[in-house]
């Protein structure tokens, strides 16, 4: 099923450029674009969140929580 987007001519443009170049259709660059951005998105969450976790990784209940018998780095 086909769906109309509203985007600005020059938006257009370089998307059909792209399609054009990659021997694509626009909605293929699109799909990729998306994937693309819902990746980056995906990994700024989880380094913000890792980076938030941090002070977590030095409390000694984390150390009783992980008992795989690693050392910690």
């Amino acid at each position: 099923m086909a769906t109309t987007v509203r985007v600005n001519e020059s938006t257009r443009a370089r998307a059909a450029s792209i399609a054009a170049t990659s021997g694509s259709t626009i909605g293929a660059v699109i799909d990729r674009a998306l994937d693309a951005y819902e990746d980056k998105l995906f990994w700024t969450q989880t380094q913000r969140a890792l980076a938030e976790q941090e002070d977590v990784a030095d409390d000694p209940a984390w150390d009783q929580s992980v008992r795989d018998g690693l050392e910690r780095d």
